[in-house]
């Protein structure tokens, strides 16, 4: 039986007031929902436990910023945000597991592995500081190749305003990795 979106609406302004009961109802109520999502895309069991924990995680430590319309559709986009993002991170440690047996690369040096280790923080803090409909557009666009006309659809708004909160994005991630430029150019160029 569907739960009336006025009384997520209710739980949602309970836990922006701090309020730990409310953020477990929304627990309770939604965790089946978004665990049978994620193991239905990843197939494991612990991969899917642990994508559903991150997101209440982070709904958590954002309560106060967050704005969401409609709790079902933002957690089971998440979801999906969450799989295709481990996905991608499974093809690319695949894809340097082949390199590397064919290359013979040595592992990256501590130094390396910090500077791209604080270089994603950054990316990801950069996403982060976006409106929320900003941060799903830009999500869809990027990580989903999704087309201006595909977003303009699902959003309701022109193309226009897709290509808009599009180049708002580009433009804080810009500022946010105004420092990381000669970090940028030297993996760049070594990846070749």
């Amino acid at each position: 039986m569907p739960i009336p979106m006025q009384f997520d609406e209710t739980l949602l302004e309970k836990i922006k007031h701090d309020d730990e009961h409310a953020f477990k109802a929304i627990y309770d109520r939604y965790w089946s929902f978004m665990f049978a999502i994620a193991l239905q895309k990843t197939g494991k069991t612990v991969v899917a436990e642990e994508v559903v924990q991150n997101i209440f995680i982070d709904l958590w430590e954002n309560r106060h910023r967050k704005e969401i319309s409609n709790l079902r559709s933002y957690l089971g986009m998440s979801v999906r945000y969450a799989v295709i993002n481990y996905i991608k991170n499974q093809l690319v440690q695949e894809r340097y597991k082949q390199h590397e047996q064919l290359h013979g690369n040595p592992n990256p040096s501590i130094e390396t592995t910090y500077n791209l280790k604080e270089l994603n923080a950054c990316i990801e803090a950069g996403i982060a500081s976006l409106p929320q409909k900003t941060q799903d557009i830009f999500k869809l666009s990027r990580f989903e190749s999704r087309t201006n006309k595909e977003i303009a659809q699902d959003f309701q708004i022109s193309e226009k305003a897709v290509e808009y909160h599009i180049t708002q994005s580009i433009k804080t991630l810009r500022r946010h990795l105004k420092d990381y430029v000669v970090l940028l150019i030297y993996f760049f160029l070594n990846s070749f």
